[in-house]
């Protein structure tokens, strides 16, 4: 591929820019083998000159475009990235711009989410524009331990994902997560016809009156290798689930359930304190329950960016569909929903989108 245009709004030592381009100038290790760069010209764009992007302005296959319009010409694809580190938030007026000035054989990769899908007809343009483009966060796409996923066509009854980390950018990860998990079940994705929003004690209080199981938070936790509490002091083995100690463990507690249009229920929650690592269950209507982590390798490596080329490479090199661009649009939907009910402090919400659904059966990354 000739030439790869690359926007971001911050290029920060560890973010999700420096990560990527730095994939994209040198290449990235892959299934045991070295994945030489396939770009040849990489023209970055957006973000403010600093000593980190410094660094990098001399490698001959870099250049630092002076406006939009020239890093995006005879570009054969491009990546718009999350500049500041674990926020992913994209620029919404790059993202229009690039669908603008893209013609129809150009790929488009969003890693992260534009700031606010409803403006000025992005969301439209993105329905209707001609360019093919794909959006997620390195947890849609990393590695699962052990590498389990949703069987094609199964019929969901309930998903439990745990995740860690600071509103919204948490619940970013997570429902994109979700989506990647729950989209290629039977009759893909049905629409999101109502979400429940707990805080603190509150979460333990409906796990005991049954709103979301115990038991799939159980076998989700059980995939951790970083329980907290006693094991972190002295390395003893425990059952911090069984035991009671979770609600003691928690900071901040938030959780959310999402009841899809055809019966799956699925929940969301935070386990700052409890867990230090991501995991998820689910169980299929067969009975069978599937459980895994998110694997989110050490920095400041942090490969799972590395990852996300793999993925990233196999779309706009090879036109591997991955998702619906109806997946992007409800994912953004769903988080501005959730950042609706917190500043409203909304206990429910039935959202005006529980009609958006999509058929991804057959066209999901798998893990």
């Amino acid at each position: 591929m000739k030439k790869l245009a690359f926007f971001t709004t911050q290029f920060e030592g560890g973010s999700p820019a420096q990560h990527l381009i730095d994939r994209c100038l040198m290449g990235w290790p892959s299934e045991g083998r070295f994945i030489e760069s396939p770009f040849e010209e990489i023209a970055a764009y957006g973000a403010p000159m600093n000593q980190t992007l410094k660094h990098r302005q001399d490698h001959p296959n870099l250049t630092i475009a002076d406006t939009f319009e020239e890093a995006i010409a005879e570009a054969d694809a491009w990546i718009l990235a999350a500049g500041a580190n674990d926020d992913w938030t994209c620029s919404s007026q790059q993202l229009k711009a690039a669908i603008k000035q893209s013609s129809e054989s150009t790929r488009g990769f969003v890693v992260g989410l534009p700031e606010n899908l409803a403006s000025d007809g992005l969301e439209q343009m993105i329905l209707e524009q001609k360019t093919r483009i794909q959006a997620s966060t390195p947890l849609g796409l990393t590695w699962r331990l052990p590498e389990v996923d949703t069987p094609s066509g199964a019929e969901l009854e309930e998903t439990v994902i745990l995740i860690r980390g600071a509103f919204p950018s948490a619940e970013k990860e997570a429902v994109d997560a979700l989506l990647t998990l729950t989209s290629h079940r039977k009759g893909g994705e049905s629409g999101i016809s109502n979400i429940e929003r707990y805080r603190g004690n509150d979460v333990w209080k409906a796990a005991r009156e049954g709103h979301f199981s115990w038991n799939l938070f159980s076998a989700a936790a059980s995939r951790t290798n970083s329980k907290q509490g006693d094991a972190t002091i002295d390395g003893r083995t425990q059952d911090i689930v069984g035991l009671g100690m979770v609600p003691k463990l928690a900071k901040d507690t938030r959780a959310w359930i999402f009841k899809h249009n055809d019966g799956l229920k699925s929940t969301v929650i935070t386990v700052d304190g409890i867990l230090n690592d991501d995991n998820f269950a689910l169980r299929t209507k067969a009975g069978d329950t599937l459980s895994a982590q998110f694997y989110l390798p050490p920095k400041p490596n942090d490969h799972r960016f590395s990852r996300m080329m793999d993925r990233i490479s196999s779309f706009v090199i090879d036109g591997e569909n991955a998702f619906s661009e109806k997946r992007t649009l409800l994912w953004g939907k769903v988080i501005q929903a959730l950042q609706e009910m917190e500043l409203k402090n909304l206990a429910t919400m039935q959202p005006a989108f529980a009609n958006m659904a999509y058929d991804a059966s057959k066209s999901c990354w798998k893990p």
